[in-house]
């Protein structure tokens, strides 16, 4: 029986640590992938680096371009990019289009492959002969829709998929400043944290201590008791369980994202979420969960895979 390794992760960038030391390692194929990304956020904007994906070296390197060049919301493209999945179904409780096939492609902005575009058609475009472009199909599904799996697939699963903040929601909401930081920004108007879009930063001095202070919004009441949430997150992991299980879908590997420190998962419900998902995924296929930790810090000859 084959085992599936799961990976359990803080935030989503470190998916792409996954998917692209799981090419190294063999247990994905380089090119031809599904990417079935379950989440409530498509995570699908483009990255901007410092320093080129051709330029990563050995898993250190990996570890370090991923969290030093990589946000939450821009780590699939570059693994379009790359090759590694020509194909990507967003999975969402619902989409404003219905499920329909569309291709994108993408390519490097720049001689230092740095910067991207993306479109359907790069016709017409400084681009439309670009060695390096890019074509892949996208397509956004709900569990009502048919699961194309006619090609080896990764399953990337974010518990605020089954239960998110409409906005995020950080534990620490503040951060320490000096005097000097504090009076430069309460003095000018144009600040770049005043004008960011979603910043939402003021300042204050507590004690005598000044600090940044973010999102701080008051809390809205609450709708629902705790028991109607865990019954409806329960709802929704079955369904998507019923959904893969109709699929005949055996992944190549799973990633399953907490999204907690990022404010999207609520952290009360955060370990229902993932106790009850990773339950309903071994009623789907075997399955041997593994710590990013584990998976992203051990020797190449000693690191976990499948059992």
């Amino acid at each position: 029986m084959t085992v599936v390794p799961v990976y359990v992760m803080e935030e989503h960038h470190e998916a792409f640590y996954v998917w692209s030391q799981s090419v190294r390692d063999g247990v994905l194929a380089p090119v031809g992938n599904t990417l079935i990304h379950v989440d409530e956020h498509s995570d699908m904007s483009l990255p901007r680096f410092r320093r080129p994906l051709g330029s990563i070296a050995g898993r250190s390197d990996l570890l370090d371009f991923t969290y030093n060049e990589l946000d939450i919301g821009n780590f699939i493209w570059p693994a379009i990019y790359q090759g590694v999945f020509n194909r990507v179904c967003w999975v969402r409780l619902s989409h404003k289009s219905g499920a329909a096939w569309k291709s994108m492609n993408i390519c490097a902005k720049n001689p230092a492959r740095t910067e991207f575009i993306t479109g359907s058609s790069l016709a017409g475009t400084p681009y439309e002969n670009a060695p390096d472009a890019v074509r892949m199909e996208f397509c956004p599904v709900t569990t009502r829709d048919k699961l194309r799996s006619d090609q080896p697939a990764a399953l990337d699963i974010d518990l605020d998929y089954f239960y998110s903040n409409p906005y995020p929601d950080y534990g620490d909401r503040s951060i320490e400043i000096t005097r000097g930081a504090y009076e430069q920004f309460q003095s000018d108007r144009y600040h770049f944290l005043k004008i960011a879009p979603g910043s939402d930063v003021t300042a204050e001095i507590r004690d005598g201590r000044c600090f940044l202070r973010f999102n701080q919004y008051p809390a809205e009441p609450a709708r629902e008791s705790a028991t109607e949430i865990e019954l409806r997150i329960a709802g929704r992991i079955r369904d998507l369980a019923e959904w893969l299980r109709a699929a005949a879908l055996v992944p190549r590997l799973v990633t399953v994202c907490r999204s907690v420190h990022s404010g999207y998962t609520p952290r009360t419900f955060a370990a229902f979420i993932e106790s009850g998902l990773l339950d309903a995924l071994h009623g789907v296929f075997a399955i041997r969960a593994i710590p990013f930790d584990e998976y992203a810090t051990c020797p190449t000859e000693a690191c976990p895979t499948e059992a």
